[in-house]
């Protein structure tokens, strides 16, 4: 008789919600609102290290002074947003805010 595989148990996620019903008056106030968005996003070619880190720098500054900077990365943690730099945090940052906050 084969071996009966048993399901492991999955760490629980946070169950996301629809992004079209989510309230997002937050983002008329937003800091980078009228920027340039290549700031914030990674560009269709290959950025060296030097550039991408000077490039979120720049972002992360606008952020910092951003009034509705929680709520801002509160949507990105909920939606798993998995491009570029929302509430101060870029893709890889976040996903381990996400990890941490499940363990």
């Amino acid at each position: 008789m084969p071996a009966v595989a048993v399901p492991r148990p999955v760490a629980a996620v946070p169950r996301m919600r629809q992004t079209w019903d989510l309230e997002l008056n937050w983002q008329s106030e937003a800091g980078c609102r009228g920027s340039d968005a290549n700031l914030f996003f990674s560009p269709t070619h290959l950025e060296s290290k030097e550039e991408r880190a000077v490039r979120e720098i720049a972002a992360k500054a606008i952020c910092g002074d951003c009034a509705v900077r929680k709520p801002c990365l509160e949507f990105a943690l909920m939606t798993r947003e998995t491009h570029g730099i929302w509430g101060g945090m870029n893709e890889l940052e976040r996903r381990h805010a996400v990890r941490a906050a499940v363990s």
